[in-house]
């Protein structure tokens, strides 16, 4: 009788035991299940463009060539005006607010005044790379984890009734920021914080001359 009592008790000990043990699964299966419903959806990689030397990259880490694309597409379409600049500058304003930073865009909107104000707008324009100045590494400075300096140097053209009125070359540094603000109007991630200092127009010899491997000089200016 007293062998019986004892295999009874190691049999209901053995239950408990598994129905605890069940327990704790079904736990980590709920907390598992929530985990996987609040991953988010969409994770930003950066690729670099030559991947021959291979390439390990952190989840949101960008690379310095992607900064610059970015920066380069956005800023030849806010100075893309195919018909005049009185609309299309405007339109191109508002079309790209959520690329430019609230600040950015208070700039650019006081931009839009003074030239209408100077009867600069009645004329197309677009801007270009230099063909002779493509990306490189030293074209994009790292100011911190979230921002960032790129250098362009780029063909400016207006042209008014098809005659060319301005065919200028140009260094703009511009700032880029993390902006994950609204990832359904932004999938970049990315926007337009501004100049860090006044673009410079080159001239001449200073256009043959002015490379812009030296950043580093310029942005300790």
């Amino acid at each position: 009788m007293g062998r019986t009592k004892k295999a009874l008790d190691g049999r209901d000990s053995h239950i408990l035991t598994l129905r605890i043990l069940l327990g704790l699964l079904s736990v980590a299966l709920i907390l598992t299940i929530m985990g996987w419903r609040d991953a988010p959806e969409h994770i930003k990689v950066d690729i670099p463009p030559d991947l021959r030397s291979g390439s390990t990259r952190g989840i949101d880490e960008r690379h310095p060539f992607n900064i610059y694309a970015f920066g380069y597409y956005i800023w030849q379409q806010m100075n893309n005006w195919p018909v005049e600049g009185t609309d299309n500058y405007k339109q191109q304003i508002e079309r790209l607010s959520c690329y430019i930073t609230p600040r950015f865009k208070g700039e650019l909107e006081r931009d839009y005044q003074q030239r209408l104000l100077n009867h600069e707008l009645t004329r197309s324009r677009a801007l270009q790379e230099m063909p002779d100045r493509p990306y490189t590494a030293k074209r994009v400075y790292v100011e911190s984890g979230d921002s960032w300096v790129a250098f362009y140097d780029v063909n400016v053209k207006e042209t008014f009734r098809s005659e060319i009125v301005k065919d200028i070359f140009v260094r703009y540094p511009l700032r880029v920021v993390r902006w994950d603000v609204d990832p359904e109007c932004n999938l970049w991630g990315l926007a337009l914080d501004g100049f860090y200092k006044k673009p410079r127009r080159l001239e001449g010899g200073s256009r043959e001359q002015d490379d812009v491997q030296n950043t580093s000089s310029e942005i300790g200016e």
